[in-house]
């Protein structure tokens, strides 16, 4: 315990001096401090970009420092892991140094790191085998093991340079997941490994003493690269040495928040239409701000997020494995909660779609019996039959309240009808269907959707749909603006028409208070 105490520390008080020289120096450099130019950015004055220098300086002076409490071979194993490890682990460190300078391509930056986690499998530690829950053996992978090892290292070296974007955020959420390792490793006797990890946790915690907001300084994708890299790293050889559920379930929570972040992006990106890798300003960060929390509250509620993993994590370790599925099913809620609160109209769509399926059965029958009733209209041989089955095609529908506007020329014969009122606008006479369930409160909202119609003669009108905007449509929409509007244009035109009688066309017929047809002003 004193030598990972001693390792912490040496860490720590390391990451403590470095990272105010590194931001000094970087000072004098264009090239080494972030300007605040894209719309993502969430910074308002230039700060240097490259304090992951100070992270991975004081990384390996905690590594020295245990390589100082060599004595009896009790850390004989901690040299020949450091050997292997470091040297994959400076690659993707200065591969985010030259991003943070030069700014790759993504495509290029993303071979390299390929590359680097291709020689991380080949030397250091690869992913062969899997546990199966559901029988608990071992799934070997065989060739697929190199690109499953890929995806997790470049997926998690990745995934805390996406949750880099508000000050102190991607720091904290590596200490959280660093010190929940480092517990898990020095439980189970690996001391190798609960010293690099105990390493790793001192630099960041010490980094993390000017990145809190307000930062002065950024650890840039060379600081995050490298955490995520090395924490990748050191799970993975964790997880292998004994390929178990809860072994592999352990790193996932602890790295909940940076897996949550990327698949959260990944998901709405694709179900926008959007590039996955494309950047932009919908992160959970950038929701909280958004919706008007400060930099620090954020900040402290994605902690609270993190710390939720973390401690998933431990109860997965501590608890036997029949409780694993209670403790998923709790982080599940929390995570549906919290999905909520980000306010991502991307997944609520998929909430939406979830229920259309739930209505299909519904909707199909609906549509059907739409089809058969418009149908029916073209069978009409006057139009109180018209009426009549317009009556029934609505009473499949949801609407509270239909009106057709039939020039006068059609309609001006028909004064009554047991599913109708009929009134007059100008030269047009409105039939009005209202639903048996309509409530028939004014100040109730209404959607209305306005289908317009043109007759062979080229006198035209209209079909009025109203709605309540709290009842979903049980029914295609496309088959009214479609189907039914074609079939009623096709009716109106063809139904027999008494000849008008021109005195009763008179004016006067329509405004001598007749409650049948009275006039209707516009107001």
């Amino acid at each position: 315990m004193l030598t990972y105490a001693a390792v912490f520390c040496a860490s720590l008080v390391a990451a403590f001096l470095l990272t105010p020289l590194i931001r000094n120096w970087a000072r004098r450099w264009e090239s080494l401090v972030d300007t605040p130019s894209a719309a993502r950015h969430v910074h308002t004055r230039p700060i240097p970009r490259v304090g992951g220098i100070a992270i991975f300086l004081a990384f390996l002076v905690g590594v020295t420092t245990a390589f100082g409490f060599e004595a009896g071979g009790q850390l004989s194993g901690t040299v020949a892991l450091s050997a292997k490890f470091l040297l994959p682990t400076l690659a993707m460190f200065i591969l985010g140094l030259v991003d943070d300078i030069w700014r790759l391509r993504a495509g290029v930056k993303f071979v390299i790191e390929v590359l680097i986690a291709t020689w991380f499998h080949f030397t250091v530690q690869g992913i062969t085998s899997l546990p199966n829950p559901l029988t608990g053996t071992t799934i070997e992978l065989g060739i697929w093991g190199l690109p499953i090892t890929v995806l997790w290292l470049v997926g998690i070296s990745n995934a805390f340079n996406l949750i880099d974007g508000v000050d102190g955020l991607s720091a904290g959420a590596a200490l959280f997941s660093t010190l929940t390792l480092a517990y898990v490793a020095a439980a189970n006797g690996n001391v190798p490994l609960a010293l690099l990890l105990c390493a790793l946790a001192g630099g960041t915690a010490g980094f993390l003493k000017y990145n809190f907001n307000p930062a002065t300084v950024f650890m840039g994708d060379c600081g995050s690269l490298f955490i995520g890299f090395t924490l990748a790293g050191l799970a993975l050889l964790y997880a292998q040495k004994s390929a178990t559920t809860v072994t592999v379930a352990i790193p996932l929570l602890a790295f909940g928040l940076p897996i949550m972040e990327t698949a959260l992006s990944i998901g709405r990106r694709f179900l926008a239409g959007k590039p996955i890798f494309e950047a932009d300003r919908r992160h959970m960060h950038h929701r909280l701000l958004a919706q008007g929390y400060s930099h620090r509250t954020t900040t402290i509620f994605l902690y609270g997020l993190s710390a939720f993993f973390a401690l998933m994590s431990l109860l997965a370790y501590n608890s036997p494995n029949r409780l694993l599925g209670l403790i998923l099913l709790t982080l599940g809620i929390v995570i549906w909660i919290a999905v909520q609160h980000f306010g991502y109209h991307e997944f609520g769509e998929i909430g939406r779609v979830i229920q259309r399926s739930l209505n299909q059965r519904s909707v199909i029958a609906n549509n059907i019996r739409i089809h058969e009733l418009t149908e029916s209209l073209l069978g009409s041989e006057s139009f109180e039959a018209f009426y009549t089955h317009l009556s029934k095609c609505f009473e499949a529908t949801d609407f509270t309240q239909v009106e057709i506007h039939l020039p006068l020329k059609y309609a001006w014969h028909v004064q009554e009808h047991p599913g109708f009122r009929f009134a007059r606008r100008g030269a047009l006479v409105i039939a009005t269907w209202t639903a048996a369930t309509a409530t028939g409160e004014e100040d109730c909202p209404v959607v209305k959707l306005v289908i317009p119609l043109r007759f062979e003669d080229g006198q035209s009108g209209c079909l009025e749909l109203h709605c309540s905007p709290e009842r979903p449509l049980l029914f295609d929409v496309n088959l009214l603006f479609g189907k039914l509007r074609r079939v009623i244009e096709q009716t109106v035109s063809r139904l027999p028409v008494e000849a008008p009688d021109p005195r009763r066309l008179h004016e006067s017929f329509f405004d001598s208070g007749s409650s049948l047809l009275p006039k209707i002003t516009r107001p």
